[in-house]
């Protein structure tokens, strides 16, 4: 029976759609793959984009180890002098940020940031890319921090006074900022404030002035290096205060609990802003390869956060059909950079003992209109204050931020 005019149509055009294209490279979970993998030698230009295979399925910690071992053997077939730097740390970087090794005790390996054939991975730092404790110093030796200061110590220039008041005032309150904030976002509070009060704000790492300054590798080791530089500021005579908004509000809380136990330093009170209690964070699923990619891939953090109402621009999440991240131009990546750093610290959240009571008292702030957090969960702060009794939370006109 002849073919109708119709269906001779549908052939047609059925011959000249595309066939769909063959995907030349997909991560498969626990099944390695060889891609083929760029790197820089770090200590000259002359050996830029070289290449190596490596399988998706390496540990961060194994690929640092490879690329290393590929620029010693460059190394020995040019007979270069030996490196100068110290590599110990086993940094890498990736689209100018550090590739985490491990969190919550699970490696993380190349295919959980959607590492692909062709990309480039890089064992010392660039240009406006993240800095991190401890990390090489090729193009600069003289910056390296030395072998013995690799553990939490003061950083000098963490804690910045924000008011013009005399030096010796006897009421001071510390400001935490929030994820991605800068301590300059506090000045207009500073303003309003008593000019008797000494008011100082935390000028975190990879923001503002500090953008070259090293980072801290987790939250723990930032607790510690927060809680070492403050205590020599709150330990003179007064009267401490600390505040804290959003996601600083946890870091306030540990770093409060280690100031008395380990510097016998008292906070008159905490006064916290639209954040649930530390013990409260969800349970952080690693189990699958989307579920890590949520976690590791940068469009994916920046996607959750602004559609879980957190105040974040909107155009960190946009991708072109082309492969363009917006995050990477040059307007947003300061921005990028402080909240993929703030992004990790917070990873291996909660920490021990979460849920112990402070010694001192509690007063919460409210934003009416968030959406990101509940006043139900404002109000657990009540458990942890040092006199629940007293507790109380303010509401105010506003959203998370």
């Amino acid at each position: 029976m002849p073919k109708s005019y119709e269906m001779k149509l549908r052939d047609v055009e059925e011959r000249r759609r595309p066939k769909p294209k063959e995907e030349l490279y997909k991560a498969v979970e626990g099944q390695p793959q060889k891609i083929l993998l760029g790197f820089d030698h770090p200590e000259t230009l002359q050996f830029e984009m070289q290449l190596t295979w490596a399988e998706d399925t390496l540990t961060v910690d194994q690929m640092h180890t490879h690329i290393m071992s590929e620029v010693r053997r460059i190394d020995g077939e040019y007979r270069r002098k030996p490196l100068r730097c110290n590599y110990s740390q086993g940094y890498l970087w990736f689209d100018r940020f550090v590739l985490r090794p491990r969190v919550q005790g699970r490696d993380l390996l190349l295919q959980d940031y959607g590492i692909e054939p062709g990309y480039r991975i890089k064992v010392s730092p660039f240009y406006t890319s993240e800095f991190m404790w401890g990390q090489p110093w090729p193009f600069d030796p003289s910056k390296e921090r030395p072998r013995d200061k690799m553990e939490p110590c003061e950083d000098p220039d963490l804690l910045k006074r924000l008011d013009k008041g005399a030096p010796g005032a006897s009421t001071r309150f510390f400001f935490f900022p929030w994820l991605g904030g800068n301590c300059s976002a506090y000045i207009p509070v500073v303003q309003k404030m008593p000019k008797d009060v000494a008011c100082f704000a935390l000028d975190m790492p990879g923001r503002g002035e500090r953008e070259s300054a090293e980072g801290y590798p987790n939250g723990q080791f930032a607790i510690k290096v927060i809680a070492m530089t403050m205590a020599k500021e709150m330990s003179k005579k007064g009267s401490n205060y600390v505040f804290a908004h959003s996601q600083g509000s946890h870091f306030a809380y540990y770093v409060v609990k280690l100031l008395r136990t380990n510097y016998n330093v008292n906070v008159k009170a905490l006064f916290v802003s639209n954040f649930a209690v530390p013990s409260s964070l969800p349970y952080m699923d690693l189990s699958t390869l989307r579920s890590r990619h949520q976690l590791c891939v940068p469009l994916r953090i920046f996607t959750n956060l602004i559609k879980g109402g957190w105040g974040c621009d909107p155009k960190l999440g946009y991708k072109s059909h082309m492969g363009y991240n917006a995050y990477q131009s040059s307007e947003l990546w300061p921005v990028s950079r402080s909240l993929i750093m703030d992004h990790w610290i917070t990873k291996d959240f909660p920490l021990p003992a979460a849920d112990a009571p402070l010694q001192c008292p509690i007063v919460a702030f409210y934003g009416k209109e968030d959406t990101a957090v509940s006043l139900e969960a404002v109000k657990g702060w009540k458990n942890l204050s040092g006199s629940p009794e007293t507790f109380q939370v303010i509401q105010m006109e506003g959203g998370h931020l």
